[in-house]
């Protein structure tokens, strides 16, 4: 009689372990990679949590504030002496800051678009009142090339409400 043995050698398994890790990795990398839209609704989602958190610091603090962009930097500021505007926060949330690339920005204000304002010395072209009012505005963010676009919208009461725009393709 002749006895056969069935079962796996040792390379069967480790070919079946090494199929399981390419799938694997395949799947996390793919869930991993954001779209370009989906990051763009994450910057604009933040923006607007920082005009939130700056309406906030206005009302309760009693403070003036504005907010300054010159396309991909943009920050919120305060009234200092003589007249000039200063940071608002150096480290805070409220601080300077650039958006992630691709994106940048474009302000409207009462319908005409605002130049771009100096980083070094920036200007207000937006308003934030200690008394809850805001100057109304239009800040769209886009990625350069106009695959994706969304708008951050604020009107004179402090109300803030986000907006996708159809890409310009």
């Amino acid at each position: 009689h002749r006895i056969s043995v069935r079962g796996f050698t040792l390379l069967e398994p480790m070919i079946v372990i090494l199929i399981i890790g390419v799938v694997a990795t395949s799947v996390v990398l793919s869930i991993g990679g954001r779209t370009l839209s989906d990051k763009l609704d994450i910057e604009t989602r933040r923006m607007q949590q920082l005009f939130q958190l700056a309406q906030d610091e206005a009302l309760f603090k009693r403070v003036e504030l504005g907010f300054w962009t010159d396309g991909p930097n943009y920050g919120f500021i305060t009234p200092a002496d003589g007249g000039e505007w200063a940071p608002y926060s150096q480290s805070g949330p409220l601080r300077a800051r650039r958006l992630d690339e691709p994106f940048e920005a474009t302000l409207y204000v009462d319908d005409q678009r605002i130049s771009p304002s100096d980083a070094a010395k920036p200007r207000p072209s937006v308003l934030i009142l200690s008394s809850g009012e805001m100057t109304p505005f239009r800040l769209r963010l886009e990625a350069i090339g106009g695959e994706a676009r969304s708008e951050l919208r604020g009107d004179g009461m402090g109300r803030t409400s986000l907006h996708t725009l159809e890409s310009r393709r």
